[in-house]
């Protein structure tokens, strides 16, 4: 298991989901899982604007929690708000509005 800690170098607050994962993929890699853990209060440190995340380095390793599949868009719908990729970082698999609607369209049906 691999530790990271992050934070802004301005030590400010808000630090992007893309950022922390782009990092975690470039130190152990982009198949490894890793959690970000929210203790107990009797555990907490809460010091410096920092986050934590641990890794398993192992690429095959899976949380018996969590998503099943992938979903990566960079398309608003319905009231939510997703920031654009820069373009050479878009990911292949990024669904473009129509699939989005698709999907949500499909997730309607299934529902009673």
């Amino acid at each position: 298991m691999i530790h990271l800690s992050f934070r802004r170098l301005d030590r400010e607050i808000f630090l992007p989901y893309r950022d922390k994962i782009r990092i975690k993929d470039e130190l152990v890699g982009p198949e490894c899982e890793g959690v970000e853990l929210l203790p107990a209060r009797s555990r907490e440190v809460d010091t410096s604007n920092q986050f934590h995340a641990w890794i398993i380095d192992s690429s095959t390793f899976r949380f018996p929690f969590g998503f099943t599949q992938c979903l990566v868009t960079e398309v608003a719908l319905d009231g939510a708000r997703q920031e654009p990729w820069p373009t050479n970082e878009r990911p292949s698999d990024c669904l473009s509005e129509e699939e989005m609607r698709a999907l949500l369209q499909q997730e309607k049906r299934k529902r009673p």
